[in-house]
C-alpha cells in the first residue's frame, strides 16, 4: 500500500509519498516551472509518456509538443539516470514509443532491484492520476446510423424481454411507436438491489407518457426520439436496440441504416 498526500492548486498537483518522495504534475505548460536541482522529467501527450529525461532544465521544444509535465525527485540512494532508463525500457516493452532525452546507459546489476521497485511504485502512482504505462488501445468507433426515406416506409418489430411493439422511423428524430405495444413489467435491479440509471430513465419516460399507457400497454401512438429511447421505454434498455428492431423478414434496422 502506498500512502499519498495530495495538494491541488489549479493546474498543478503535488503528490508526496514515503519519506522523501515527491511528484508534481503540471497540466498547463505555458509557463514552465524553474527547477532547483536535477529531477526526473516526464513529458506526456494525452495519457501516454512522450519523452523522459533526468535534468535540471526543462526542454522547451519537447514541452511544446506535450500536454502535461510530471517532475519527480529521485531518492539519494537511486541514480536518476538509471531510473529514467528503467522507466524508458518498461514503456518500450509495453508498446509505448517514448523518447529518452538522456544518454542511454546500462543499469548496474547491484542497483537493478532497488531501481525496478521504485519504478513500479512510481508507475502505480502515475496510473492512479490517469497516466498510462502501456499502450492505450483505441476504442472502436461507435457505429453511425443514418435515416433515409426508404427506411421511413418500413415497419420494424420488437420482441425482446417480454416487450413487443411496432415502430416506424418516420423522421430523423422521430420514432413512431404504434399503439398496442407491450412494455416489460419487471424492473431490472443492480446486484446490490438498487435501481440503476437505465431503470430510472425508463420510469421517468413512462411517467411522461402515463396518459398513453394502461396495464403496461400503450393505448395511443407515441413518438420517441431515437432507437435508444425506444429501448429505454419498452424494455429498460440493456442491449443494442439497433439489433432488436427487425423487419418482417428478420433484417435489423442496423442493416438498413448503418454508415459504412
Amino acid at each position: 500500500m502506498i500512502k499519498l498526500a495530495v495538494e491541488i492548486d489549479g493546474e498543478v498537483t503535488k503528490i508526496h509519498f514515503g519519506e522523501q518522495g515527491a511528484m508534481t504534475i503540471y497540466r498547463e505548460l505555458k509557463k514552465l516551472p524553474d527547477l532547483s536541482s536535477e529531477e526526473l522529467l516526464l513529458y506526456y501527450k494525452g495519457r501516454e509518456a512522450h519523452a523522459v529525461d533526468y535534468a535540471q532544465k526543462i526542454d522547451k521544444k519537447v514541452s511544446k509538443e506535450a500536454d502535461s509535465l510530471v517532475t519527480i525527485n529521485v531518492p539519494w540512494d537511486i541514480e536518476g539516470s538509471e531510473l529514467a532508463q528503467q522507466m524508458l525500457s518498461v514503456w518500450g516493452d509495453n508498446g509505448l514509443k517514448t523518447t529518452g532525452l538522456f544518454e542511454s546507459q546500462k543499469i548496474a546489476p547491484n542497483h537493478f532491484t532497488v531501481v525496478a521497485n521504485h519504478q513500479k511504485e512510481l508507475f502505480e502512482i502515475l496510473a492512479t492520476f490517469g497516466y498510462e504505462n502501456k499502450k492505450v488501445k483505441a476504442k472502436p468507433a461507435k457505429a453511425q446510423h443514418r435515416w433515409n426515406k426508404k427506411v421511413s416506409e418500413i415497419p420494424f418489430y420488437i420482441d425482446y424481454n417480454a416487450a413487443k411493439g411496432e415502430v416506424v422511423w418516420q423522421k430523423r428524430n422521430e420514432m413512431l411507436l404504434k399503439a398496442g405495444a407491450k412494455l416489460t413489467r419487471e424492473m431490472p435491479l443492480n446486484k446490490d438491489g438498487s435501481v440503476g440509471f437505465s431503470a430510472r430513465l425508463t420510469e421517468k419516460l413512462r411517467s411522461d407518457h402515463a396518459d398513453q399507457i394502461s396495464d403496461f400497454t400503450t393505448t395511443e401512438d407515441i413518438v420517441l426520439k431515437s432507437v435508444n429511447e425506444v429501448g429505454i421505454f419498452l424494455y429498460y434498455a440493456g442491449t443494442n436496440g439497433w439489433l432488436v428492431l427487425k423487419d418482417k423478414d428478420g433484417k435489423t434496422i442496423d442493416e438498413y441504416t448503418i454508415v459504412k
